[in-house]
């Protein structure tokens, strides 16, 4: 039970967030995060970009700098939390530029990310997944910048449903790295 119990709150920590970073009904978080919903994060329009230059594999870091919300619960008495300042995630992903769309794909949920990135090299990217047969919605969203061998950015996830009758409306917000590989 120890192993399913861990396994769950694996899998659902790392639903969190956008490795660019990643997140979503109660108390204290309301709707006073529109550029954190389903539509605003899969609506994200292309940049003034032209080419390719961001293309790549990259790894990727992201640490949680804060989170607020409510972020914890427990499911069959083992406590759970999907927000936990401090902690770091490195991961794996493939950065696809074609002029002004940025397309990520990252082995993490959310996973793939698509927006926009401007001919300056300024990015802003969104994600949206659901976990638990959509009992769970996880929405991301990060900015940032690719400079020559990486992008260097912030993200911030919402995470958002219920879990064993338990409301989860957590806001995750996170500084993230990466390096071409």
């Amino acid at each position: 039970m120890l192993a399913i119990a861990s396994t769950w709150r694996t899998s659902l920590a790392l639903s969190f967030a956008l490795t660019l970073t990643s997140a979503f009904a109660a108390s204290g978080c309301g709707s006073g995060h529109p550029d954190l919903t389903p539509d605003a994060v899969r609506s994200i329009p292309a940049g003034t970009g032209t080419g390719s230059a961001a293309s790549g594999t990259y790894t990727f870091r992201r640490v949680t700098t804060a989170c607020s919300g409510r972020c914890s619960g427990s499911v069959s008495g083992f406590p759970f939390s999907v927000c936990d300042v401090g902690d770091s995630t490195d991961d794996s992903a493939t950065v696809t530029q074609t002029d002004g769309v940025l397309v990520i794909d990252i082995s993490d949920t959310p996973s793939l990310y698509r927006g926009g990135i401007d001919a300056d090299g300024s990015y802003d990217v969104g994600a949206y997944a659901t976990e638990f047969g959509g009992d769970v919605e996880i929405t991301a969203r990060s900015e940032g910048v690719f400079e020559a061998g990486g992008f260097v950015g912030t993200a911030r996830s919402r995470t958002r449903g219920v879990v064993e009758m338990q409301s989860i409306d957590c806001i995750g917000s996170y500084d993230v790295s990466s390096l071409a590989l």
